[in-house]
């Protein structure tokens, strides 16, 4: 157990992610539109290739990042005793990333997912499995936590941040998973008052508020009643948006080539947060956030394209004119 603090602690599942790409020349596929669904012709053999099978989750995602960037990090996961497990370990211990606060619980399985990639966008088909999150009793004060993406058995490590914040004054950010939003639990909402920053996509923000509305003043807005200090919307190939009770401030995409956008709402997390650790202002969390997400979506995978702080600054100014502003 780690006696020292840490810059930033994040916390949720890891699972192995399997990227298959499937062929756009393939008649068996198609993008149907206007509803954006991808459609597969049922029983059908459907050759495919799989890229790669990498570690991934939005906790280790985040906590590589930020190793990348030099800051001293931890992750507190739970995991089933499978061959993800050493697989999980030696990927982050070689990012320099504390795995310390792994739990592993015998005869039971880790996270998992499948990632369909077509035309450059991704379809996620993800196993997550029930654990019980908790804060273990010696547990070391970092400077922020990160909450990320979980399965089932969330609800008491949500109670245990809240009552942490409450006593040790520790700085709270959170990405909820899908499972968190679709229950919209008790629990989720009476951790929200207090973070600091809520990261969510644009889809996230309208179910988290019950709202079936594009405008992002409306649903920044809304979401800003719910208690978070800074709210951090992403909407893909649009831009993030940032509210922090007063102006809401856009950020447009960073210019890069669309390879494949897994994870890349996780790295703009770690870029937004890097830039805060670093001293830097929301508005420039912004656009570390921006030119970190724009280098991940060039690669197959969630890690490979981190950037660290020094890439990270070295590619804002070479580009002078890149700039948040005020809408």
């Amino acid at each position: 157990m780690p006696t020292s603090s840490f810059d930033l602690i994040t916390i949720g599942d890891i699972k192995l992610d399997t990227f298959v790409v499937l062929d756009d020349a393939n008649v068996s596929c198609e993008l149907k539109m206007p509803e954006c669904k991808l459609c597969l012709d049922y029983g059908a053999k459907i050759n495919v290739k799989i890229v790669d099978s990498q570690i991934a989750g939005s906790a280790p995602n985040v906590a590589v990042g930020l190793a990348r960037m030099k800051k001293k990090i931890s992750i507190l996961s739970v995991m089933g005793e499978d061959t993800t497990r050493p697989l999980a370990l030696e990927h982050l211990k070689r990012e320099g990333v504390d795995v310390s606060l792994i739990e592993v619980i015998k005869g039971e399985k880790s996270t998992y997912s499948v990632v369909l990639n077509f035309l450059g966008e991704k379809t996620i088909l993800t196993g997550h499995i029930k654990h019980e999150y908790h804060l273990p009793k010696k547990f070391p004060k970092p400077t922020w936590l990160y909450v990320g993406e979980m399965g089932e058995g969330y609800e008491k490590i949500y109670k245990q941040v809240a009552d942490y914040a409450k006593k040790d004054g520790v700085r709270i950010t959170m990405n909820p998973g899908s499972i968190q939003i679709d229950e919209r639990k008790k629990s989720l909402y009476d951790l929200l008052p207090y973070l600091e920053v809520l990261f969510i996509n644009l889809e996230e923000a309208q179910r988290l508020t019950k709202s079936k509305s594009l405008e992002v003043h409306k649903l920044a807005g809304a979401l800003s009643k719910l208690g978070p200090k800074h709210v951090v919307i992403t909407d893909g190939k649009n831009g993030a948006y940032e509210y922090g009770g007063r102006d809401l401030r856009f950020c447009p995409i960073f210019p890069s080539k669309l390879v494949e956008a897994t994870g890349a709402g996780d790295a703009f997390a770690s870029g937004y947060l890097g830039a805060l650790l670093s001293g830097e202002s929301c508005s420039e969390g912004l656009r570390w956030g921006a030119v970190n997400s724009s280098s991940v979506v060039g690669y197959v995978g969630p890690t490979k394209g981190l950037l660290s702080a020094t890439e990270i600054r070295k590619r804002l100014k070479a580009k002078p004119n890149f700039n948040v502003k005020t809408v």
